[in-house]
């Protein structure tokens, strides 16, 4: 019976190593499928991280052009509202010179109808003493 129960071993024992062998054999060629997968994988995101890093720096790129065009537009609307206050300032000063036009006019009509009431006075003063002329005058007695 030792016999028998060491033959029983025997077979037991050699038919777990041809299991491990088989299982070697099936592990072995799933490990070369499995690295055949990542080189086929390798190969293919090469060019995909290429791309993936040109992507990128062209977004960064696209970035500093974005916010050095913001920039350029807070510039320009700063430059826009310095013209609209140096536009404001210049109605001002037209306002300021359109009055003093104003007072010159005014002046100038109120000058212009002394000159002319003087003148006017003055010609019925000399036509008045042209046609009847004073007895004072004539007669220094």
């Amino acid at each position: 019976m030792n016999t028998i129960f060491l033959g029983l071993m025997t077979l037991a024992f050699l038919a777990g190593v041809i299991i491990f062998i088989v299982v070697m054999v099936e592990l072995k060629g799933a490990i070369k499928g499995a690295k055949e997968l990542i080189q086929t994988t390798e190969r293919s995101v090469k060019p995909t991280l290429v791309e993936l890093q040109e992507t990128l720096r062209s977004f960064r790129y696209l970035t500093d052009n974005m916010n050095e065009t913001a920039e350029n537009i807070r510039d320009f609307s700063g430059s826009i509202r310095e013209v609209g206050e140096s536009i404001r300032n210049v109605n001002e000063n037209v306002k300021q010179v359109n009055a003093l036009i104003e007072t010159f006019h005014l002046m100038g009509k109120a000058e212009l109808s002394g000159i002319k009431a003087g003148l006017g006075a003055g010609l019925r003063s000399f036509v008045k003493h042209l046609v009847k002329p004073d007895k004072q005058d004539i007669n220094p007695t």
